[in-house]
């Protein structure tokens, strides 16, 4: 089941009914482009997380982030995932099975975080831009595609700051991601970033 809620956060794929965006105010403009150069101004961070599923699955680890492009989710034992993202592809390890897959960037939801130069007005349909007491909350749907599934990006406000992403399926299951002690700057090994395409092959040869 692990395997499946990890697929949904890197695939992220759509049903076939046509997604529909909302009428942007100026506000929802000014609040588009904050958000914006927010993620663009990310160079480094790191962060403790919790995924909880819909379902009821939870798994928590840790994220190091390196803008642009660059990305590690890194699972807490036992979850035998790994998610690397090297500035190319989001590339999925799967220890148990040792199997190494490997998906464009621009096709996950991750480009959200990941990219240069954020531009979520071309890349997505604005489905919800939602104000609360010191949050902002933006619902994202893929161009051209459903209106069942979205990805929701969850900030505080003043300053702004990205707390969680939520992503459901065409099933309707929801992944959530809560950021936890999260850390800006510093630097981060370049070998994080990277995956031994050769990994599995030492254990198949004594296989």
């Amino acid at each position: 089941m692990l395997k499946k809620i990890i697929l949904i956060l890197i695939l992220f794929s759509f049903t076939a009914n046509s997604a529909y965006s909302i009428s942007l105010t100026q506000t929802d403009l000014d609040d588009l482009s904050r958000i914006e150069n927010y993620l663009n101004s990310i160079s480094t961070l790191k962060s403790n997380f919790l995924q909880t599923v819909s379902t009821g699955e939870r798994s928590g680890g840790v994220l190091f982030l390196n803008r642009p492009g660059k990305m590690r989710v890194q699972y807490d034992e036992p979850s035998p995932i790994l998610l690397v993202s090297d500035g190319s592809f989001v590339i999925y390890v799967d220890k148990n099975l040792e199997q190494i897959s490997h998906i464009p960037i621009s096709q996950t939801p991750l480009r959200a975080l990941v990219e240069k130069d954020v531009d979520l007005q071309s890349w997505y349909e604005i489905k919800n831009i939602k104000r609360g007491p010191g949050t902002l909350r933006l619902t994202l749907a893929k161009k051209g595609e459903l209106n069942s599934s979205f990805i929701q990006l969850l900030f505080s406000d003043n300053p702004i700051q990205l707390r969680q992403w939520t992503i459901r399926d065409q099933q309707g299951i929801e992944v959530r991601v809560s950021l936890l002690d999260t850390q800006r700057g510093g630097s981060f090994s370049s070998r994080i970033f990277e995956v031994d395409p050769d990994m599995f092959s030492a254990s198949k040869i004594e296989n």
